[in-house]
């Protein structure tokens, strides 16, 4: 019996019947999304802090505060004090200026500033995908780390020795909630150059790929 020609051949060859996988497959792709996304809440931090070293600025250069303004902001510290513990207007009074002499707000105001001015900067390059951007931004929020943490221990120094009650608790910890925030900051701000993915979109290289080693 001879064979019957289809006209096709249903034999395959051994290097066809198994599909090859994409070469770039494996490869770490650029996330443009993520830097941008950090850009934004940077420069939108940034816009708080300024409005905190523009007040540090006010007070230090306050030379006294009136009455009315003194009254104001002991009225809920001292509804939560016991009697004894109740501040004074002549005492804050004293607080405001050995606050002052200390440099705290000065350090702050000045700190602050600089290193919103870095943010701010900083988020718009990040925004457009420039390393610079990053860096600016990683080294603004360290400035403000550095500054703010000083700064508020200074005043926790001066609060210290003329403050009682809540109001003094208030400036201790005031410090250590102001270390916690920029030390977030200087987290977020750090997340693009830390992160693959969004490294190889401020930084783009050539395109990595895993390497499949044929059988033979």
């Amino acid at each position: 019996m001879s064979d019957l020609d289809l006209g096709f051949s249903m034999r395959m060859d051994d290097e066809a019947a198994v599909p090859a996988s994409p070469v770039d497959m494996f490869a770490i792709r650029p996330d443009k999304k993520g830097p941008k996304s950090v850009a934004i809440i940077v420069f939108l931090g940034a816009l708080l802090l300024a409005f905190q070293a523009y007040g540090d600025y006010q007070l230090h250069s306050a030379e006294d505060l009136s009455d009315e303004e003194i009254l104001t902001l002991l009225e809920t510290p001292n509804s939560q004090a016991a009697d004894e513990d109740d501040i004074t207007v002549e005492q804050y009074q004293e607080f405001h200026d050995a606050a002052r002499e200390s440099g705290g707000y000065a350090l702050r105001a000045a700190g602050l500033g600089l290193g919103v001015v870095m943010m701010l900067v900083g988020s718009v390059l990040l925004f457009q995908l420039k390393p610079v951007g990053a860096w600016l931004n990683v080294g603004g929020a360290s400035i403000g780390l550095v500054s703010g943490v000083v700064g508020s221990w200074l005043l926790g120094g001066a609060a210290a020795a003329n403050l009682t009650g809540p109001l003094l608790l208030t400036y201790q910890i005031l410090t250590y909630f102001c270390g916690v925030c920029m030390v977030s900051c200087i987290g977020l701000a750090a997340l693009p150059l830390l992160n693959a993915r969004a490294r190889l979109a401020l930084y783009p290289n050539p395109t990595v790929v895993l390497s499949l080693d044929e059988q033979e």
